[in-house]
């Protein structure tokens, strides 16, 4: 269960975060709570990054997490899983969502934050493979960076930046789409209010070139968004 002695989001009380994207932390209760994950369930993350979401979520809601980070052996994650008690909860692969080991129908849920969208082209077959391993009735939910709709505005200067960010956020709607053109019953999908505000707090942590754009942009067409579908 939570512990409501965090004010029900321990998502925002960890110590030294180390967040590789926007709104990671805080978007995380949110998808944690529409994909219905609940005691005892088994969890897989695509895109483990640091561990922090899959150590806590195991802490706090007692599950267990298998997390995915293909650029990394796991060995941080497994190290901070076992400082938070929970080693025995955690497990990381270094694999790629796009070809997992797994047999069908063997998660309860699969979430994805701020990782799917770097799947980029390769979208589609990891989210064939995300329910693939996900049992009947199982909810598969993604948030994460993705774009409003229209064009990035004209004014802001081309760069890698905005090539990237172009190749790789899509809308709520085409994310949308996607889950349903998969099978998935959409349950949930929307851009959060905040979107902005966490792009902002993010952007000490990347570099000048990405920090132009998200102050040039200005919430125009950088957003962050969340989708989840169920499996029938």
């Amino acid at each position: 269960m939570i512990n409501t002695n965090l004010n029900g989001n321990p998502f925002l009380f960890i110590k030294e975060p180390k967040a590789l994207g926007p709104g990671s932390f805080e978007m995380a209760k949110y998808l944690v709570e529409s994909t219905n994950i609940k005691e005892g369930m088994r969890i897989l993350e695509v895109g483990g990054g640091s561990g922090q979401i899959a150590t806590t979520l195991a802490k706090f809601w007692n599950v267990s997490v298998v997390t995915l980070e293909p650029w990394s052996d796991g060995c941080d994650i497994h190290l901070y899983a076992k400082q938070q008690n929970v080693e025995n909860q955690v497990m990381a692969l270094k694999t790629m969502a796009q070809s997992m080991p797994f047999t069908s129908c063997t998660f309860d849920a699969v979430i994805s934050i701020g990782s799917f969208e770097m799947i980029a082209n390769d979208r589609p077959v990891a989210l064939t493979e995300m329910i693939r391993v996900a049992k009947s009735g199982a909810r598969i939910g993604i948030a994460e960076p993705m774009c409003l709709p229209g064009p990035i505005p004209a004014d802001i200067p081309d760069s890698e930046t905005k090539r990237s960010f172009q190749e790789c956020f899509a809308t709520l709607n085409w994310n949308c789409e996607l889950f349903s053109d998969h099978g998935l019953k959409i349950v949930d999908n929307y851009y959060f209010d905040e979107a902005y505000q966490w792009w902002q707090q993010y952007r000490i942590n990347v570099s000048e070139e990405e920090q132009q754009f998200i102050t040039q942009d200005n919430g125009r067409w950088i957003s962050l968004g969340l989708v989840v579908g169920e499996k029938q």
